[in-house]
């Protein structure tokens, strides 16, 4: 009974080292770090970025980060998954633009089916979508 109970347990070590493997690769061929040029400022979690370029990295999937390749200054960013239906081929930044105002939305991510939107949104934008009104959008595409 004992030799039995040692087999179902290296069965059942073996399974769960094999799956988290087998995740691990998938979520490694997903771009979890992009370069973009952004030419305008704009503001995301109410932290205020000016225009720049800008390394793009998906820290996990509730935080990204964007640090200035000028000043290497980072904010980090609290972001919220959204499952998407097809895996995406290019990565891009989607802004709002409310006047002369932008707004970080969204950040979707090359290789994968996933895509972030920001957590906290600035209040023009939470009555745009209560509104169901297009504002205007900017898309940036991440190289």
């Amino acid at each position: 009974m004992t030799a039995r109970i040692a087999n179902l347990s290296n069965l059942i070590f073996s399974l769960s080292l094999a799956t988290g493997l087998l995740c691990a690769g998938a979520n490694a061929s997903a771009q979890s770090t992009a370069s973009v040029t952004i030419p305008f400022a704009f503001s995301a979690d109410h932290q205020y970025v000016p225009a720049g370029s800008y390394k793009v990295q998906l820290l996990s999937d509730r935080f990204l980060s964007l640090r200035n390749e000028k000043t290497n200054e980072t904010q980090v960013l609290m972001v919220r998954p959204e499952a998407g239906q097809v895996i995406e081929t290019r990565g891009r930044l989607t802004f709002h633009r409310e006047g002369n105002r932008n707004y970080l939305a969204q950040v979707w991510i090359a290789g994968s089916s996933l895509h972030s939107e920001i957590a906290v949104q600035h209040k023009p934008e939470r009555e745009i979508a209560k509104a169901n009104t297009a504002p205007s959008t900017i898309e940036l595409a991440l190289k």
